[in-house]
């Protein structure tokens, strides 16, 4: 990595790799909010996201070597700091220095601490796998046309299909079936659990904590600081970063309340 050679270049590849972070993490939180429409919805747009095969493979390895580019050079431009000025200071002035932009490195390793449990929780299934192994029959692509009658009997003028050990009454001609991962029950009975949900809360709020001063530090990187508009950009980031945090702690507080899941 010969590029951490450079302060600058290396300030570079922190924005540039910390603007497409930002973008994935924009498509991320609108793809979550489809939770509030539904069930058939948020299960629908799960299935799409694995049905891409080779190119979420694609997105996957672009963002690991966003964020593992990202972490190495945060490290290595801190370390240089540290070694611009090896003595401390006996007085430290923070006027211009605001709490999030001391505290990056830091809150930088909590939110990568968070992100890993939460792939581990919510991606992998090994963190949980009581609540992530969740699944549900589709019929003709299309979930809750199918209804799991738990054994009950079945009036002959229904249509059925068995599937997985279960019966179905369906309310279509029955051409394809297929079980699918029930993303919906996994997120609503996993944030029915306080604690994960805390934790969950936590992490956005670090997450947007960093992001303040992330993007604005972006932006002065890629010399889009000039004192005309910056404040706009200021303003922007703070409010995206509110945004983001109000839109992912919806999820748990809802179902914490009852208001999303009440029927699972």
């Amino acid at each position: 990595m010969s590029y951490l050679k450079s302060s600058i270049l290396s300030k570079w590849v922190m924005a540039v790799t910390g603007i497409v972070l930002v973008g994935f993490l924009i498509g991320h939180t609108v793809g979550n909010m489809q939770l509030f429409i539904g069930s058939d919805t948020f299960n629908t747009y799960a299935a799409f996201l694995q049905g891409l095969g080779e190119l979420l493979w694609v997105v996957r390895i672009t963002l690991i070597v966003c964020v593992l580019l990202h972490i190495f050079t945060s490290i290595k431009l801190k370390l240089d700091n540290y070694a611009a000025r090896p003595i401390k200071y006996q007085y430290k002035s923070y006027l211009k220095a605001k709490l999030t932009s001391r505290n990056m490195i830091w809150t930088g390793i909590m939110i990568l601490a968070f992100v890993v449990y939460h792939l581990l929780h919510f991606t992998v299934g090994t963190a949980h796998p009581d609540y992530y192994n969740h699944y549900e029959s589709v019929v003709n692509e299309k979930s809750a046309v199918a209804i799991d009658t738990q054994g009950e009997q079945i009036p002959p003028t229904f249509k059925t299909i068995t599937q997985d050990g279960k019966t179905y009454v369906i309310q279509e001609e029955v051409k394809s079936a297929k079980t699918r991962h029930n993303t919906y029950k996994m997120v609503v009975t996993s944030f029915r659990n306080p604690i994960i949900s805390i934790c969950y809360i936590i992490g956005v709020i670090l997450l947007a904590f960093h992001l303040t001063h992330a993007i604005q530090s972006a932006f002065q990187t890629l010399g889009l600081n000039h004192p005309r508009y910056f404040g706009y950009i200021t303003a922007g980031s703070n409010l995206l970063s509110i945004l983001i945090a109000v839109c992912l702690i919806s999820i748990p507080v809802s179902i914490l309340t009852g208001i999303v899941g009440g029927a699972i």
